[in-house]
C-alpha cells in the first residue's frame, strides 16, 4: 500500500496520538466521497494496520483499497490534517 505522511503531519501526530492510532475511513454521501480521519484506541476487527514514520494507521478494506498514493498532511493554518488524494472530494478531521 502506497500511503505516506508529510514530515509536519508525522511530527504533530507523534505528539498528539500517544498510544492511540490514526483511523482512516472512506465515506460517501450526497456531496460525494471523501475520508474521515480520527483517533482510535484500538483497531476494529478486520482493520489493516500500517506503520508510517512510527504512526500506527488503521483502515478498513474499502479505505485501504482507495488510498493508493494518498499523503496525509498537516495544515498549520487550520490546525488540522488533510488527506491529499485524487479520489477525495472532502477530508474531515475529528479528534
Amino acid at each position: 500500500m502506497n500511503i505516506s505522511l508529510s514530515s509536519d503531519a508525522a511530527s504533530h501526530l507523534q505528539s498528539e496520538l500517544g498510544a492511540r492510532l490514526l483511523r482512516i475511513a472512506f465515506t460517501t454521501g450526497c456531496g460525494g466521497s471523501g475520508y474521515r480521519l480520527s483517533y482510535a484506541d484500538e483497531p476494529v476487527d478486520g482493520d489493516r494496520i500500517v506503520e508510517l514514520d512510527g504512526i500506527r494507521v488503521a483502515m478498513d478494506d474499502m479505505s485501504a483499497k482507495r488510498l493508493e498514493g494518498a499523503i496525509i498532511q498537516y495544515d498549520a493554518d487550520e490546525d488540522g490534517y488533510l488527506l491529499d488524494h485524487p479520489d477525495a472530494v472532502t477530508a474531515v478531521w475529528c479528534g
